[in-house]
């Protein structure tokens, strides 16, 4: 009987161990400086510092779609540059790099032990994230200002007359408050300085409840190099 038991602890440890060990690693970089946008196995990512890892991933095969955020004749936007399949090794650390114009090059390697690691999260799909954003109040609610707040940073700010001066006013008004990506259209217009205008506007972007609309704001712009610069930082974003 004890042998038996013996028999069967051995075989219930060996079980968890092997499955224990089942893991892989996946690492997503860009050389570029824009930020790419994935899906992967079927969950939307915009990578952080053009840099993304999934660790303890189960050995498989997985959907990756990659878009990179490209200028063209049209205008600057996210294009598919690879729609395919990755294959995740056991114990294997996969590492694809996105290079201009949507080259990849791939490596992979042991996985390496880290102790130091044993806390690391794997990245949320941005569907899993409530459209939540966290703004330098450290706070993570985006309502944005109500009509008697944004009434009262619209009057500061109109009423700062040196332009210098009203944008360093601003950094001050915004940090604690959401904003619509209309409400901050508006705010952007009390400069009439182009180059002011631009500071503000990639400025406000952290502030914005919105920011799928935020690309909009572009088109308060006379000068056409203001506007391709602004969306140009947003797409680094």
């Amino acid at each position: 009987m004890k042998q038996l038991t013996l028999l069967l602890s051995c075989i219930i440890f060996l079980s968890i161990s092997s499955v224990a060990q089942d893991r892989s690693n996946f690492t997503i970089s860009t050389t570029g400086n824009s930020n790419l946008k994935i899906i992967y196995a079927g969950k939307k990512y915009s990578l952080q510092d053009r840099s993304q890892t999934f660790q303890n991933q189960n050995p498989g095969t997985y959907s990756l779609v990659i878009y990179q955020w490209q200028n063209r004749q049209a205008g600057a936007e996210y294009v598919k540059v690879s729609d395919g399949n990755i294959k995740l090794t056991n114990q294997k650390h996969l590492e694809l790099t996105v290079m201009r114009f949507g080259k990849t090059a791939w490596d992979e390697s042991d996985i390496a032990r880290n102790d130091w690691n044993e806390n690391y999260t794997n990245p949320r799909p941005n569907n899993e994230q409530g459209g939540v954003y966290k703004n330098n109040n450290n706070g993570y609610n985006q309502q944005p200002a109500d009509a008697t707040q944004y009434a009262n940073v619209k009057k500061a700010l109109s009423g700062e007359y040196n332009e210098e001066e009203r944008l360093n006013l601003a950094k001050v008004v915004l940090k604690n408050n959401w904003f619509t990506t209309v409400q901050l259209k508006e705010l952007a217009q009390t400069f009439y300085n182009e180059d002011k205008k631009l500071r503000f506007t990639k400025l406000a972007y952290d502030f914005c409840s919105d920011k799928g609309n935020y690309f909009t704001i572009a088109e308060i712009f006379y000068n056409s190099g203001y506007k391709k610069e602004l969306i140009d930082y947003l797409g680094s974003k």
